[in-house]
């Protein structure tokens, strides 16, 4: 069966309001305590396959998740089990038969879980919902990492009122969407469970690590393009693409919001926020390539997205002029100065994403996403779905797009400012559009593509930098005079870079054709 599911954090200021809404809506507490099971070299985690047995008060029940149509959604198999012994029989004659048959290694105890659960069923307009509240923790090893969220499980009825009831709950104890289920947070922590070492006598020595370190544990989400082919409908492929990018801001927000990152660094903190930004760049620029193929994302939610991303990026533009301007100034023989202060509040980003209006813009877009794919008919003949759509249109949408860049980029030099912004924006979303469709791009056109959009985007990137820089050395100037020599060595390192960006453009505009000759 498909189970879908909505899962949020909750954070420690809203778990006493929560525990009293469900008491008061007689929710029964139920202990569980699941053992989750892979092999040493994760084979099943890295296929999206989750197998645990957990009591459940005093049952057993064995159950496996794979991976559904959409983010939420799971396929799920339940068994009951008279003890706590797996039986992997009980698989034969199902889709997950042919991904344990080809294991390489016997599967054995990776992580548990141990969780308490308030759980009630709730009824509205036709939709059932099973609310269920777990506080608990991972372990694994000697590690362990907390756990306290709310999952919000569709029963019957309605996928729109599963979302209105999760957005209202947002509303009401500031929860914040978490992409990952309790499996992949406890396969991230049993990765580092156990550090094993080999001597130079071949000897194998594991070591047991005593706390975790969030910094190495939890890496910022980066891009990863979805798996896309020829056989899939233009529809079908903008869902792969912006559930993708949709998942990496979502990640991202929630480790900048501080879930299971506390300890991590400020760089890695920084680098959070750069992974969020760049996700919501995608997102546009994926909305953009498939426009006529896809839905309407929600106008409020975009336009709270595109803020956030403002007010974080404005905060990542001080922070470079801090960090990587200043110090090459420096060098340069700058005087010294007084840079402006950051702000005391230091924890701003992580106040934008974990706010309740920010998050309830994920759950609408996810929503629309969601929905969408539930409307698309299913084709009888999928591998005959581009030909009667008289082939894949996406290489010649895209070779307009270069097209482009290059005729604007021969001039860069000469280019207005605001229009090498444009430029610059039109060069990521390039970049960012023939990553996700990789899988239908021939590859040794990409691989004489990638090194010169990489590098003018980089140029472009460090331009932009640069002009930021001067606007702020020039407010620095009226009472600080000697931070002319600031907007002097800018202004230079802005020449070079622009002749170094139309370069660039020049080599681009020598590329074949990515849909081919005429």
């Amino acid at each position: 069966m498909i189970e879908r599911e909505l899962k949020l954090h909750v954070p420690t200021h809203a778990r006493a309001d929560i525990i009293k809404r469900l008491r008061s809506a007689k929710a029964r507490r139920i202990s569980l305590h699941a053992r989750y099971y892979d092999t040493p070299e994760r084979e099943l985690a890295n296929s999206g396959i989750a197998l645990r047995m957990r009591k459940e008060g005093r049952r057993w029940m064995q159950t496996v998740k794979a991976p559904g149509p959409d983010p939420v959604s799971r396929l799920e198999l339940n068994h009951l089990r008279p003890d706590g012994n797996l039986d992997l029989a009980l698989y034969d004659n199902t889709s997950i038969q042919a991904a344990l048959n080809t294991l390489s290694s016997p599967l054995s105890l990776r992580y548990e879980t141990k969780v308490v659960r308030l759980q009630y069923e709730y009824h509205v307009d036709n939709t059932t919902i099973e609310i269920a509240f777990d506080e608990g923790a991972l372990f694994a090893g000697e590690l362990e990492l907390p756990i306290c969220e709310v999952e919000f499980e569709l029963v019957e009825g309605s996928p729109t009122t599963l979302f209105e009831v999760a957005k209202q709950w947002t509303l009401d104890f500031g929860l914040m969407l978490d992409p990952r289920s309790k499996a992949e947070r406890g396969d991230t922590l049993a990765s580092l469970a156990l550090s094993v070492q080999t001597t130079e006598t071949g000897e194998t020595i594991v070591t047991s690590v005593s706390r975790p370190n969030n910094h190495h544990l939890f890496k910022p989400c980066r891009a990863k393009p979805p798996k896309l082919t020829n056989k899939l409908t233009p529809a079908s492929a903008y869902l792969k693409c912006a559930h993708e990018c949709l998942t990496q801001i979502a990640q991202n927000a929630a480790y900048t919001a501080g879930i299971d990152t506390a300890r991590a660094n400020s760089s890695t903190h920084m680098e959070y926020v750069h992974q969020l930004r760049v996700g919501i760049r995608r997102l546009k620029s994926c909305q953009k390539l498939f426009g006529e193929w896809a839905p309407e994302l929600p106008e409020d939610a975009l336009e709270k997205i595109s803020n956030t991303f403002n007010q974080l990026g404005a905060r990542r533009d001080l922070d470079v002029v801090r960090t990587v301007i200043a110090p090459r100034l420096k060098l340069a023989g700058m005087p010294d100065i007084r840079m402006p202060r950051v702000g005391a509040n230091r924890t701003a980003p992580a106040s934008l994403t974990s706010s309740p209006s920010f998050q309830n813009a994920l759950l609408d877009v996810l929503e629309t996403l969601v929905i969408f794919g539930d409307t698309l008919q299913v084709e009888a003949q999928s591998e005959n779905a581009a030909q009667k759509q008289g082939g894949n249109p996406l290489p010649k949408h895209l070779d307009a797009w270069l097209r482009a860049i290059v005729k604007k980029g021969g001039k860069f030099t000469s280019l207005p400012i605001e229009e090498q912004h444009n430029v610059r924006k039109d060069v990521k979303r390039l970049r960012y559009c023939l990553e996700m469709c990789s899988g239908v791009l021939d590859k040794n056109l990409l691989a004489k593509l990638r090194p010169a959009l990489e590098q003018a985007q980089e140029d472009l990137g460090e331009l932009n930098d640069y002009y930021t820089a001067e606007t702020l050395f020039h407010d620095i100037a009226q009472k600080q005079p000697q931070a002319w020599f600031a907007i002097g060595w800018l202004k230079a390192m802005q020449t070079q870079k622009q002749k170094d960006a139309e370069s660039h453009f020049r080599l681009l505009k020598k590329a074949p054709r990515l849909a081919g000759k005429k």
